[in-house]
């Protein structure tokens, strides 16, 4: 693949990263107030809202199946340590980009 393909590429997985933290946020707060309403729609939306075949949406996928297993105590649980996983998945990301741009200026 080539450099700036490559670099779209991970520009498009830390914007969904970034999009699956404000939403898990979202989630954890609504949970926090002890508002369940409609929390398998809920789940179901923020897991449709994120491309397929993104690391970041099998993260957030394996949460919901989870909070669905083991009822909605446990889904703030499983969306706290699903952001988790997304911050060190961000960071990753963020890292390889700024090697990516370093090399970049190397090779100019």
């Amino acid at each position: 693949m080539r450099g700036q393909q490559w670099r779209e590429q991970l520009v498009e997985e830390i914007t969904t990263a970034e999009r699956a933290l404000e939403l898990l946020a979202g989630l954890e707060r609504r949970l926090k107030e002890r508002d369940h309403s409609d929390l398998e729609e809920h789940l179901e939306r923020l897991a449709g809202s994120l491309p397929e075949a993104q690391p970041v949406r099998l993260l957030v996928e394996s949460a919901v199946r989870d909070a669905r297993a083991r009822g909605s105590g446990y889904a703030g649980s499983a969306a706290s340590r699903c952001r988790s996983k997304t911050e060190g998945r961000l960071s990753t990301l963020r890292g390889s980009l700024s090697r990516l741009e370093a090399f970049a200026s190397i090779d100019a």
